[in-house]
């Protein structure tokens, strides 16, 4: 059986932890754990891939960090998301969510 496609793992992820919300290194960690991936090349289409989600409207930010700890990359803004209202009824609409 094959894997669900990243961008529709990634909204599922989200709306796992839609309460609390989740960062977007858990978000990585996750994803190159499940699909067994690894380098800095994952964890940057990981974050292209959150940033088109954003863009898009289907997520949105409740926090930000500065990354002291060099996970991204000393400096860099850490995001915590969850789903929108568009976002939710987006993944019923695709059966990504019932």
């Amino acid at each position: 059986m094959s894997k669900l496609h990243m961008k529709g793992r990634i909204l599922q992820l989200i709306n796992e932890w839609q309460e609390e919300g989740i960062w977007d290194w858990q978000v990585t960690d996750a994803l190159m754990g499940e699909y067994g991936l690894s380098g800095a090349y994952w964890r940057g289409n990981t974050r292209v891939t959150l940033t088109d989600l954003f863009s898009s409207g289907i997520i949105e930010s409740v926090e930000e960090t500065l990354d002291d700890q060099a996970y991204f990359g000393l400096g860099r803004v850490l995001f915590k998301f969850r789903l929108n209202d568009f976002g939710r009824q987006r993944m019923l609409d695709t059966a990504l969510a019932s």
